[in-house]
């Protein structure tokens, strides 16, 4: 098994009941769509969860492109095709605190 971690910046949607993402990327020039599970870590700031950190809106990820990180694992089995296992382990340029989003609002 490997793991190495990669930036990308792409279009992210987000379904933080399930953990799952899609991530729309480009990859050497070529349209790539990823998609796995978010890190748990990860799911408790989606969830507004004020030990993990600062809050994301996930309503706010999908309107303009994001940077993030994402771990992806190759996990060779014996008598199987390699596969990948993808993970969203952090939004570098995160969603738009509450606080700003009401303040933008009502501006």
């Amino acid at each position: 098994m490997e793991e190495h971690g990669t930036e990308y910046v792409g279009t992210l949607f987000v379904l933080p009941a399930s953990r799952a993402f899609e991530l729309s990327t480009t990859l050497h020039g070529v349209p790539v769509t990823l998609t796995g599970t978010i890190a748990q870590h990860l799911a408790a700031q989606f969830a507004g969860n004020d030990a993990a950190g600062e809050h994301i809106d996930v309503r706010q990820l999908s309107v303009q492109p994001r940077r993030v990180e994402v771990l992806t694992r190759e996990i060779h089995e014996r008598h199987r095709a390699p596969r990948k296992a993808h993970f969203l382990m952090r939004v570098l340029d995160g969603g738009v605190p509450a606080a700003r989003q009401d303040a933008s609002v009502t501006a």
